[in-house]
């Protein structure tokens, strides 16, 4: 934790700004053009507590300043930031929490004595001059002025309570919970509503939907979600061989393409082809289990396809029960055996017939000259896309609607983004061209920040070297992204289930080297057989999918509980 910045630094920043008609930075012209409403506003600090991958006390001194100038020219607000390291942010963030609570608990104690003490001296008939509790210091009429060193009158921003805490950033969906639940965190919908509604135009809408748990206590950083499969046919191949390429929609509806492209290669009619680039899963496919955190595979499982959201209740069922998925297996069997899947890499000179890659529309564009490109699964929304880094309110907050406006400016605007991103233009980072800004080149590895860590990434640059135009891939992802349906999901783990889980990891191993070993001639009745001893199976049939008994015990009863209540129709 770093010294706030003193205020004659500010001082002699705002001084040497006033006294240069000329070679103002884009920081200059917005803290001429700041809100004249702000002038008459009392003078406030407010603490921003953020993570940091590295920051020298140099560093922290100088970015803080910066943000300072725009933040009290703005808005009249100063900020005391802690840049605290990535690994002790949690606990730094838990032990604020904590001090705080415990100089409650020692002031209910004093008043409570206090109390004690008044009432014991009347009941002896002693008179006694009570006196008021002591509240958290209330805001001051008008702004206390200092003169600084070179003469000129300043405002004086306050010292920072001792209880106060203002802005920090969640970074976790249970941590979230937590802080709601224990009254840690301010809710936010009456300032979303007003002041800070302009957020509603700059986040996401489902970041906000998601944030909002009985309502919405944090505000979610705006930044891409996952990433593209796209799917690959050759453009020479298919018009060579006169196949229809709107056919060739799907891995499954490639198979004979691929299939004739492998053939032609056997007889020599083709050189340096690869029919398949690699192996190829069924897409999205999401594990029921013991390790469900890990994904590890389980003979309970769902498909999920862009027609579902989190909204939408997702079945789980028996993995064999899903055609996409058995037909994907049995399709990249046959094609093992025949011998015309790759290893995923080319050597030079060779090209492939058909493959599935996995990237942002940057990543597809790359492609289109040779390769019809079409879509295999689209960018997905986790949990940790949510709540991996939202900034919440402090219950104990000197003022919400002011922390509010901090917020905002983080998500709404590019000038203090870029700061907090980068630091301080010309000693930590610049423009990459003397006449051109766009992009910038980073001079300083004294301060790191996560870009998600520090708001709405879309409002600066992607990184160094990168235009601004480089996140329309990212806006388009998140327009054509699905939400997982287990977002919030607590899992399916119980104590009551434990021991049945515990079984089905034991028999999904079983059934998997089972799977893996059955040649692409068997597969088929391989698929019946499976399917009768499931249904036979008591553990899976009654225990794990039976949604008629104990809900408890069974997967399928535990998750559309668990749905029913977050998401009743």
């Amino acid at each position: 934790m770093f010294k706030k910045i003193v205020s004659i630094v500010l001082a002699t920043v705002l001084a040497l700004g006033m006294l240069s008609a000329c070679g103002q930075t884009n920081e200059e012209v917005d803290v001429e053009a700041a809100d004249t409403e702000a002038t008459s506003r009392v003078a406030m600090t407010l603490t921003l507590w953020l993570p940091t991958e590295n920051c020298t006390a140099e560093a922290a001194e100088a970015v803080s300043a910066a943000l300072n100038r725009l933040t009290q020219a703005k808005y009249d607000t100063a900020l005391d930031i802690k840049f605290i390291p990535r690994n002790e942010y949690a606990d730094a963030i838990n032990g604020r929490l904590d001090e705080i609570r415990s100089i409650e608990e020692a002031e209910e104690e004093a008043a409570e004595a206090y109390r004690k003490w008044v009432k014991e001296q009347k009941a002896m008939g002693i008179t006694v001059e009570e006196t008021e509790e002591e509240t958290e210091e209330t805001l001051p009429l008008e702004d206390e002025t200092i003169v600084n060193e070179l003469g000129i009158t300043i405002t004086k921003y306050p010292e920072v309570g001792q209880k106060q805490f203002d802005i920090f950033l969640v970074t976790s969906y249970d941590q979230y919970m937590d802080y709601i639940d224990n009254e840690y965190i301010q809710q936010l919908d009456g300032e979303l509503s007003g002041s800070s509604k302009l957020l509603k135009t700059y986040i996401y809408p489902t970041y906000l939907a998601l944030a909002n748990v009985s309502g919405t206590y944090g505000i979610p950083n705006n930044h891409p979600v996952g990433e593209y499969q796209y799917l690959l046919v050759n453009k020479e191949l298919v018009d060579k061989y006169d196949y229809d390429p709107e056919s060739l929609s799907s891995v499954l509806k490639c198979g004979e393409f691929i299939k004739d492209i492998g053939n032609q290669v056997k007889k020599g009619d083709l050189q340096d082809v690869v029919p398949l680039l690699g192996e190829v899963e069924a897409a999205n496919m999401h594990y029921f289990g013991i390790n469900e955190d890990k994904q590890e595979w389980s003979m309970i499982a769902n498909q999920i396809t862009n027609s579902m959201s989190y909204q939408s209740p997702c079945i789980p069922k028996s993995i064999f029960s899903t055609n996409v998925y058995i037909n994907t297996v049995g399709l990249m069997k046959e094609l093992k055996e025949l011998g015309y899947v790759g290893d995923g890499t080319l050597k030079d000179g060779q090209k492939f017939a058909v493959g599935v890659v996995s990237g942002d529309p940057n990543v597809a564009a790359q492609y289109e000259d040779e390769y019809y490109v079409k879509t295999y699964a689209k960018p997905m929304m986790v949990e940790e896309d949510v709540f991996g880094a939202m900034f919440a309110v402090s219950t104990w907050s000197k003022s919400l609607a002011r922390s509010m406006e901090i917020i905002t400016y983080l998500n709404t605007s590019s000038d203090i983004r870029t700061i907090l991103q980068y630091g301080v233009q010309g000693v930590h980072w610049d423009y990459e061209r003397e006449d051109s800004k766009d992009t910038i080149k980073v001079i300083s590895n004294d301060y790191k920040m996560r870009i998600t860590d520090t708001g709405n990434v879309y409002m600066t640059y992607p990184g160094p070297g990168r235009p601004m135009s480089d996140w329309d891939a990212g806006k388009q992802m998140n327009l054509d992204m699905i939400s997982s349906p287990f977002i919030k999901f607590p899992g399916v783990v119980t104590e009551e289930n434990k021991q049945y889980l515990e079984e089905l990891a034991e028999l999904s191993k079983d059934f998997k080297a089972r799977m893996e070993a059955c040649p692409f001639a068997e597969w088929d009745d391989f698929v019946t057989e499976i399917k009768k001893e499931i249904k036979g199976n008591e553990l899976i049939s009654k225990n794990l999918l039976d949604n008629s008994g104990e809900v408890s015990t069974s997967i399928l009863g535990f998750y559309n509980d668990w749905h029913d209540e977050n998401y009743p129709s």
